[in-house]
């Protein structure tokens, strides 16, 4: 019986190393490709576990007494404990704080709560750490309240009972500007009217519902798309999802709030692309009038009662970070030359300069630290919330401001 050779013999080995790896790299794609699936089916409890479901609570919208693990959205877990008034905090809150503390009342929706981020890695909770490094008595409270107008009801009815020296209210940009359009005025859930020098404020009983409003169907111009523009929005993915751990993730556009298949609406809760158009139909414009307004109905009732104000705008993911922004022009067929990231910020800032209202913008540092590290600031997958890198990122350039409204101790 004839004897192979040594160089059929090496070619056949080197063969079956190349099938055996193959094989190897075809259960690791599939291994990655499925895993996912079973994790959401196995998934912890999200956000939504800690919120109420009955409206506003005495410390807003947040679930008294929850307290257990979460999902971080990356297989991951966090921890989230609120206490019994309803902020999210280990300590319990009394009524009046202690003699000499400096009380923050942190209010906003999911990016004040924290959204999947870990109980002491909020901005929040790092404010309060960053102060009291610094020797300020500061306790800072987390109230979830959805949206501007409705913190503004739950502060006029039992917020301003918790006695804060500050009120910090964040303004998500992506949606504040859409649900103040739809919460303020008939045939919303609201109306505000200052006078006086002060806030009169009333809830509708039967505020017309979102679906029955002709302004929710409204689109995008034409003139903001591309000809040809994608009927739905898809994950940017690479052929390989091993490429993706050896060099990360692609940028993702951010998603729509109605999902995939329905990209394209002026007034759209997550990707909030109606608000950045150069030239906005005047559904946009009557918003950010009524937010103008809240914001205004905000300053004059703390100022009333002798409570200092800041409103905090939070900017969407694709104003802070280039590679964000190219993802959704391409994902939704943009005609990019139709959008001015910077003109919602820049026209908030400039009401509340000529009305006397405090306000941080935080864009701009949000920018400068996303171009000095590289890093996101972002949850992956266009998600539109902070990771906590950006929670640190903000709580740094929150702190300043903060602290320098702090009154000096008393002699």
């Amino acid at each position: 019986m004839a004897k192979s050779s040594p160089s059929r013999t090496a070619l056949f080995s080197i063969l079956a190393l190349a099938a055996a790896a193959l094989a190897t790299l075809a259960l690791a794609e599939a291994i990655l490709r499925v895993v996912p699936r079973f994790a959401r089916s196995a998934a912890l409890p999200d956000y939504g576990d800690a919120v109420r479901t009955d409206g506003l609570g005495p410390g807003g919208l947040l679930k008294e007494g929850f307290s257990g693990s979460l999902t971080d959205g990356l297989g991951g877990r966090i921890s989230w404990t609120n206490n019994a008034a309803g902020f999210r905090s280990r300590e319990e809150t009394s009524k009046t704080p202690a003699p000499g503390a400096f009380r923050v009342l942190s209010m906003g929706d999911s990016f004040t709560a924290g959204y999947r981020v870990d109980q002491e890695a909020t901005f929040s909770r790092l404010l309060e750490k960053a102060l009291r490094s610094r020797g300020v008595p500061a306790e800072v409270l987390i109230a979830e309240t959805e949206q501007p107008s409705t913190g503004l009801w739950w502060l006029l009815h039992g917020g301003f009972d918790w006695r804060p020296s500050l009120v910090v209210l964040g303004v998500t940009l992506g949606n504040d500007v859409a649900q103040s359009f739809f919460s303020v005025d008939p045939p919303g859930d609201y109306t505000i009217e200052i006078r006086d020098g002060g806030v009169a404020m009333e809830r509708l009983a039967s505020p017309t519902p979102l679906r029955d409003r002709p302004e929710f169907a409204l689109q995008l111009p034409p003139s903001a798309l591309l000809p040809g523009a994608p009927e739905t929005v898809s994950p940017a993915h690479r052929p390989l999802r091993l490429l993706d751990l050896l060099l990360g993730p692609l940028p993702q556009p951010i998603a729509p709030s109605r999902g995939a298949s329905s990209p394209r609406f002026l007034f759209d809760g997550v990707n909030g692309l109606g608000i950045y158009l150069k030239d906005p139909p005047p559904q946009i414009v009557l918003a950010f009038d009524r937010l103008d307004r809240t914001l205004l109905a905000f300053a004059v009732a703390t100022r009333a009662r002798g409570i200092g104000f800041l409103a905090v705008l939070f900017p969407q993911r694709f104003e802070v970070q280039p590679d964000d922004w190219a993802a959704t022009v391409r994902a939704y067929g943009l005609a990019a030359a139709a959008f001015d990231l910077e003109a919602p910020g820049r026209r908030l800032t400039a009401y509340c300069a000529a009305n006397g209202i405090p306000c941080l913008d935080l864009s701009g540092p949000l920018r400068e630290e996303h171009a000095r590290t590289g890093r996101s600031l972002y949850l992956p997958g266009g998600d539109m919330h902070w990771s906590a890198v950006g929670h640190r990122a903000a709580a740094a350039a929150l702190l300043p401001a903060v602290r320098s409204r702090v009154p000096p101790p008393s002699p």
